[in-house]
């Protein structure tokens, strides 16, 4: 270790460039596998988590995903898959707070008694939930999640036994639960059904289209997932043959079983593994960098070694000193990317959190530290046996050799490393060209909104008053902030634009029949006052917006946006005509079914993402509104709208001191989180491409150089007989250039394959698209050949006779 640490001394160039690249190398993976491991790989905290499944709802020829179920088919499911030993509910809803502080809105899932008994779950402090929790004559129970006690109550274990008012009742705070990533949405407190009156209701305990439950189960003993799909297949195809008025025969129902570790990742499942493969590419790029420089440096050495071998050493000492060298060098190495690993680690965490909710699992530790310490061991191993080493005949020829004449063999395999650093650095750059060409696609979609200058926020009335009180309060308050200084329209509706409102309902039209395998029309329900397009920025496409005069006595009237009126209406002009909100679920909220006249169209709003196409909506007036929970999405249209905000909020709790004010932000605030994980891959990926080509650059460099270095007394020579330094130019640039030109062939037909695999995260861009093809091709081109300058430029200048006097 001695003699290895003294030649590394010998040679700081060399051994800089080393360490530098494998801790590019290793840092950019261990990063990667630090993600790959906490969301993918580690088990989960559940007890007997491979145990868990969770239940999925969806209607494949509608489209809908997740569209929950109703208590009467969870009665259903329990009594019809006996490989399901045991089945929770979990509902979302949001309330207000009040007892902790400022009034808050909090997200709460409303569980049965068995949730935590079946998710496996403890309680970190106090107790969990359970059966002595269920019912109507329970006490209102509460439990924080363990990220919100410590958000909130800085982790005090005194809040256990604190009574907190939430959705207007005092409920006991019994527990906090412990660590788990949460799903199917991020909550902040459990509370049990008596918190929330409705889910003990006979609408909700009878009804069967009153679907806004998330359903978990755990596996019985012997019981496999596939076979739960079968029972749960059986069980939906009899409640459509039993129950046709609840199962439109269009929409294609179906109930899928995953498991839970699986439906935690799906959406984070192709962005880690794109991170893993370019990662992966990032690190062959090293590798193949400093093993070119091994390989140069024991050409460089061949007289070293052939002393070595005259003075008595054998090929296992010799090997042995090698491999002390590298891993010397492989070991600070992979401590430098470490070291950048964790510095990185903050990124990727926010990156993980736009996909999965296991974000929170991603961390530096023992199996983190033993993926480095593998990848430095096996690069120490494999660069300490690049160099061939040649048997004391050799060795003879070595010292009586006056020249430095590189062999053949040597120089290809240079040359084909440097080809695989191209290939590998061209297939990072393809992929992250798709992406960032797929963000500026995104940027380019219309919201469908005036982003500038408008400022929104949430202010959501619970059910204690209403309607008509809510209405009345929040008229109020809109006359109040739109008497503040800079302000010129305040609007107030159901949902702010850009963000779906999440309440879908069937509807009718007047005149038009139902078609057979067809499914029935949904639309979003969302009410508005006459000044909310107008502040939104909205633009009225035909008819009129809403009016003072749209009152609660007043004709029932309403706005389709564009792509509803043309799905209900094709080529007909929908002014004037009628629709009605229909279905079994009018039994259970308090909306009617009354028909109600279009009154104008408006243009759409991406409100499910640019990259998602328009949700169909229907906008009633806020005054009509009959639902008794309101969620107050505030629209304000202000010179310095960001600086509003506290302005604006004060302003509110002097009108209601108990009034959260919920997610202030502007719209372009807003469009810029609809659009942050595109823009989180391409940052990445494109990082990874960066690192690549760079290391890329230095390698055919540094090759060149070597080249050049060992073919002195050859352009000597040439150039006495007659050759230019243009000639010799040429030559160094046509040598580089046909090894570029192979790399970027392999290189781009490696991308064609990646880029196949990416279809699924590009939007506006085809896979193999020209423009990014092209324009890698021609940034690696470039650069590769900038790279080859330096090395044509000093063998330009080489002195023919110096040349030859050295050899």
């Amino acid at each position: 270790m001695r003699l290895a640490l003294r030649s590394l001394a010998k040679s700081p160039g060399f051994a800089a460039a080393v360490v530098l690249t494998l801790a590019l190398g290793i840092g950019a993976n261990t990063a990667v596998f630090s993600v790959l491991r906490g969301v993918m790989l580690r088990p989960l905290p559940h007890r007997d988590g491979d145990r868990l499944l969770y239940l999925r709802q969806s209607t494949a020829n509608t489209g809908q995903q997740d569209i929950w179920f109703s208590v009467p088919e969870i009665a259903d499911i329990r009594a019809g898959a006996p490989s399901l030993a045991a089945v929770a509910e979990f509902s979302s809803l949001t309330f207000n707070l009040i007892g902790a502080g400022e009034p808050v809105q909090v997200q709460a899932g409303i569980v049965t008694g068995n949730f935590f008994e079946v998710m496996g779950l403890g309680a970190a402090v106090g107790r969990t939930l359970d059966r002595r929790d269920d019912g109507a004559a329970a006490a209102p129970a509460l439990m924080l999640t363990y990220s919100y006690w410590q958000r909130a109550f800085g982790g005090d274990p005194a809040v256990i036994g604190r009574v907190l008012r939430v959705n207007g009742r005092s409920a006991e705070v019994v527990g906090v639960a412990e660590p788990a990533p949460a799903f199917p949405v991020e909550n902040d407190v459990f509370v049990n059904m008596v918190v929330s009156p409705h889910h003990l209701d006979a609408t909700m305990v009878t009804g069967r289209t009153h679907r806004m439950t998330s359903v978990f189960a755990r596996l019985a003993p012997g019981g496999t997932p596939r076979q739960a799909q079968v029972e749960l297949d059986a069980v939906m195809a009899r409640l459509q043959r039993e129950h046709p008025d609840a199962y439109d025969p269009g929409a294609g129902y179906r109930v899928t079983a995953s498991p839970l570790r699986d439906a935690l990742t799906e959406r984070a499942r192709k962005s880690v593994l794109l991170l893993t493969v370019t990662a992966g590419l990032v690190l062959l790029t090293a590798c193949a960098n400093v093993a070119n420089l091994v390989l140069t440096r024991s050409l460089r050495r061949e007289r070293e070694l052939a002393i070595r071998w005259a003075l008595g050493a054998n090929r296992r000492r010799l090997r042995a000193l090698l491999l002390a060298e590298t891993a010397i060098l492989a070991a600070v190495g992979a401590a430098l990317g470490l070291a950048l690993a964790y510095a990185g680690l903050d990124l990727l965490v926010s990156f993980a959190e736009r996909f999965t909710p296991r974000a929170g699992e991603i961390r530096m530790d023992g199996g983190v530290l033993a993926f480095a310490l593998l990848a430095a061991t096996g690069s120490a191993l494999v660069f300490a046996f690049v160099p061939s080493l040649r048997g004391p005949e050799e060795a003879g020829s070595s010292l009586t050799r006056t020249g430095t004449r590189a062999t053949g063999a040597g120089q290809g395999v240079q040359r084909a490393l440097i080809v695989a650093q191209v290939a590998a650095t061209v297939a990072v750059l393809t992929a992250a060209g798709l992406l960032t060409r797929t963000l500026l696609r995104l940027y380019q979609v219309d919201p469908g909104v005036r982003l500038e200058n408008t400022l929104t926020m949430e202010v959501p009335l619970e059910g204690e008053r209403t309607p008509a009180q809510s209405v009345a309060l929040l008229e109020e308050m809109q006359r109040r902030l739109a008497a503040l200084p800079g302000v010129t329209e305040v609007g107030i509706g159901w949902n702010v634009p850009l963000r779906a409102s999440n309440v879908n309902l069937e509807l009718k039209a007047e005149g038009r029949a139902e078609e057979p395998g067809v499914p029935r029309p949904v639309a979003e329900y969302r009410t508005a006052t006459p000044e909310y397009f107008e502040a939104a920025g909205i633009p009225l496409l035909q008819g009129r917006g809403f009016a003072t005069t749209d009152g609660p006595d007043a004709a029932r009237v309403v706005i389709l946006n564009r792509t509803l009126a043309e799905r209900l209406f094709p080529g007909r002009d929908p002014i004037g005509r009628r629709i009605a909100w229909t279905g079994d679920v009018l039994r259970f909220i308090p909306l009617s079914g009354d028909w109600r006249t279009i009154v104008g169209v408006v243009g759409d709003t991406r409100d499910a993402g640019p990259d998602a196409p328009p949700l169909p909506a229907v906008y009633q007036p806020m005054a009509q509104n009959d639902m008794a929970f309101f969620p107050g999405a505030v629209v304000i249209r202000a010179r310095g709208a960001e600086a509003l905000g506290p302005t604006a909020a004060r302003l509110i709790h002097e009108l209601i001191p108990d009034q959260p004010v919920e997610r202030i932000a502007t719209l372009e605030q807003i469009r810029e989180e609809t659009v942050a994980p595109q823009r989180l891959n391409a940052l990445l990926v494109g990082a990874f491409g960066a690192v690549a080509l760079a290391i890329a650059a230095v390698g055919i460099g540094g090759t060149l150089a070597f080249f050049i270095a060992r073919r002195t007394a050859e352009i000597g020579i040439r150039m006495s007989l007659g050759a230019d330094s243009r000639r010799v130019m040429g030559m160094v640039l046509g040598d580089g250039g046909r090894l570029l030109a192979l790399g970027l062939g392999l290189g781009l037909a490696g991308s064609a394959l990646l880029a196949r695999a990416i279809r699924g995260m590009l939007f506006g861009v085809p896979p193999q698209d020209p423009v990014t093809f092209l324009g890698v091709a021609a940034l690696v081109l470039v650069v590769g050949l900038a790279a080859c300058a330096g090395p044509a430029l000093r063998a330009a200048r080489v002195d023919p006779l110096v040349a030859m006097r050295a050899e």
